[in-house]
C-alpha cells in the first residue's frame, strides 16, 4: 500500500468463523495508524516501511498479516497488491471471480488439503468473507452472500489490471480526482458529480470511490471484474 492509503482487516478462524474482542496491534507504531471498529481494524499509511505487521489476538491464539508501505502516487504495472496463505498443509489451485454482487465475495480461492478439496470466499483487499469443504457443509457466511453465487464462478481474471484507483489516495480532492479521471476519458453524470461515492467502469475493473464531509477521499476500493 502507499502512504496515506487504508486498509482493513477481520480476523478469521482457522474454522472459518469471524473473530469477535479481538485484540489488535500494529508495529512499528509509527510507520501506520491503527483504528479498530467493533469487528474490523484499520490501519493508515503513515511512513515508508517494508516491515509493517499487523497481529490479531483472539482466543489464546494469534495471527499476523505482513503489510509494506510504499512511497510515491502509484504502484508499478504488476505489483502484488496482496497474498493470502493456503489452510494449513494445504496448496492453492485455483482463483476464480465471483459473480459481482454490492457485499459479497469477489475472489474465490480453492484449495487441495489431505482431507479434500476446500473453497474460500475472498473480498478483493484479500479479506476471508466464509470458507468450505466441496461436498461438505459451508462455515457461517456474511449475511450478504447470496447461495447462487457458490456456484457460478467466472473462469478469467486479471489480477494486475490498472485503474483510475491506483493513482487515488486518501485526502485527495473531488477536483484532483475529476481530473485524473478526465485523463483517462472517463466521465460522471451531474448527480453523481454532487453525490459522495463515485463509481468508474474501466475494462477489467470497477473502481468506487468514497468522499468525506470535507470533499476529500476516506475511502477507495478496487473490483477486478471477469474477461
Amino acid at each position: 500500500m502507499l502512504v496515506g492509503e487504508t486498509r482493513t482487516f477481520r480476523a478469521v478462524g482457522k474454522d472459518g468463523r469471524l473473530r469477535h474482542n479481538v485484540r489488535w496491534n500494529v508495529s512499528p507504531e509509527h510507520a501506520a495508524k491503527l483504528t479498530v471498529v467493533g469487528d474490523e481494524a484499520t490501519i493508515q499509511a503513515e511512513e515508508t516501511s517494508s516491515t509493517v505487521v499487523l497481529t490479531a489476538y483472539a482466543d489464546g491464539d494469534s495471527s499476523e498479516a505482513s503489510v509494506e508501505i510504499r512511497s510515491g502516487r502509484s504502484l508499478a504495472a504488476g505489483t502484488m497488491m496482496w497474498s493470502v496463505s493456503p489452510l494449513p498443509g494445504c496448496k492453492s489451485t485455483k482463483m476464480s471471480q465471483a459473480v459481482p454482487s454490492a457485499n459479497g465475495p469477489d475472489i474465490y480461492d480453492e484449495e487441495s488439503c489431505p482431507d479434500g478439496a476446500y473453497v474460500r470466499a475472498l473480498t478483493a483487499d484479500g479479506r476471508e468473507l466464509w470458507r468450505r469443504k466441496l461436498g461438505g457443509s459451508m462455515a457461517p457466511a456474511a449475511p450478504s452472500v447470496r447461495a447462487n453465487e457458490e456456484t457460478q464462478p467466472a473462469e478469467h481474471i486479471n489480477l494486475s489490471a490498472r485503474s483510475v484507483c491506483d493513482e487515488i489516495s486518501s485526502g485527495m480532492t473531488k477536483d484532483g480526482v475529476s481530473r485524473l479521471a478526465q485523463d483517462r476519458n472517463l466521465r460522471l453524470g451531474e448527480k453523481e458529480r454532487e453525490s459522495n461515492s463515485w463509481v468508474f467502469e474501466e475494462h477489467n475493473v470497477r473502481c468506487t470511490i468514497w468522499f468525506g464531509e470535507a470533499g476529500t477521499v476516506v475511502k477507495n476500493k478496487k473490483i477486478i471484474v471477469s474477461d
